[in-house]
């Protein structure tokens, strides 16, 4: 039985502005949403409360994180539209997954790791359109030019304040 504290988190979950402005990024016509880093798997479970894509995938390193979202998904009734995976980004993925996939989201960390992990796993999505929606902690100038780099377009570039933060929100799109 969850406690109070849990109930009102898991009632209240994706209400920030971070993941608020996150979610609002993937168009409501997304097929695979994909989260990478997912850790407690908020962000999934808030695009699938606003029918924002048909299925996720939260992938993510840790097991701890792994264990706890899928408890929060079996609290939230969100883990029949919910794939978790433990693995390293984008290599998580099959080779089936990979053509239904529109966009990928990298949130909160840093841009050495979200170009790492884009460097690592972007051959192994088709030559497809594709959305990145990336949070990077810190400094994002060489991330932006590694996107050029890959052939994106970065489409949105916003800031989002959340307790006192700024956090950066870039959009970046890859046509077929």
């Amino acid at each position: 039985m969850p406690t109070i504290s849990q109930s009102l988190i898991t009632r209240h979950l994706g209400r920030t502005p971070r993941i608020h402005a996150l979610a609002a990024c993937v168009p409501p016509t997304t097929r695979v949403f994909v989260d990478i880093g997912t850790n407690h798997g908020i962000l999934p479970i808030a695009i699938i409360r606003a029918r924002r894509a048909r299925s996720c995938i939260a992938i993510d390193l840790s097991p701890a994180a792994i264990a706890e979202t899928t408890r929060r998904l079996q609290r939230c009734r969100c883990a029949d539209r919910v794939a978790l995976r433990l693995g390293d980004g984008l290599l998580a993925i099959t080779a089936t997954e990979a053509h239904t996939i529109d966009v990928v989201c990298i949130a909160g960390l840093g841009q050495q790791t979200i170009q790492d992990i884009l460097a690592r796993g972007l051959s192994r999505l088709p030559q497809q359109p594709l959305r990145l929606v990336l949070n990077p902690i810190g400094n994002h100038l060489a991330l932006r030019a590694f996107l050029t780099e890959q052939g994106f377009l970065l489409t949105h570039d916003a800031t989002v304040e959340e307790r006192h933060r700024h956090y950066p929100i870039l959009v970046a799109e890859r046509a077929s």
